[in-house]
C-alpha cells in the first residue's frame, strides 16, 4: 500500500468474518402504513403463504427495478425484475418471503389476541367453589394467584 494511504480511508466494504453475525433480514424503506413480516415456506404457493394471504397479507415486491426496499447489509438473492417477490433462502429448500399487512388489520389482530389472552387469564384466575353445582358437574376448587 502506498505511503500516506491507510486502510481506514479507503472505500472498501466492511469486512464481516465468516463466523460473524450478519444482518440479512432487516428491512429498510418500509411504508409506515403496513406491518412487515418474514414468512417461511417452501415456495410462494405453499400452505403457510396461503394462510397468510387469507389473513390479508400481501407479498412485498420490488417495483420498477428500483431499490425501494433494502434488505440487511446486502441485497442477497434480490431480483431487479419488475414486480419480483422479495425472498431469502433459509435452507432445506425453504425461503423466507417478505409480506406485509395493513396497519389497520395488524391492530385489529393485536386487539383480538389481547382479548383472547384476557379471557384465558380470567379462566385461570377464576375464583369460586363447587357449592351450588350438581354432583356430576365439574366444579372449580381453590384459587390461583400470581405474585
Amino acid at each position: 500500500m502506498p505511503r500516506g494511504i491507510s486502510r481506514e480511508n479507503t472505500n472498501k466494504p466492511k469486512r464481516v468474518p465468516v463466523g460473524g453475525i450478519r444482518d440479512i433480514m432487516t428491512v429498510y424503506g418500509k411504508d409506515p402504513a403496513f406491518k412487515y413480516y418474514w414468512v417461511k415456506d417452501a415456495h410462494e404457493d405453499g400452505s403457510r403463504i396461503a394462510r397468510f394471504k387469507r389473513g390479508g397479507y400481501e407479498f412485498v415486491r420490488q417495483e420498477n427495478g428500483k431499490d425501494e426496499y433494502i434488505i440487511g447489509e446486502e441485497a442477497v438473492y434480490k431480483s431487479k425484475h419488475n414486480g419480483s417477490i422479495i425472498r431469502l433462502p433459509t435452507g432445506n429448500g425453504e425461503y423466507s418471503y417478505l409480506m406485509r399487512l395493513s396497519m389497520e388489520f395488524h391492530l385489529e389482530d393485536k386487539a383480538a389476541k389481547a382479548e383472547a389472552l384476557l379471557e384465558l387469564e380470567d379462566q385461570i384466575t377464576n375464583q369460586g367453589s363447587s357449592q351450588g353445582r350438581e354432583p356430576n358437574e365439574e366444579g372449580v376448587y381453590g384459587d390461583v394467584k400470581f405474585t
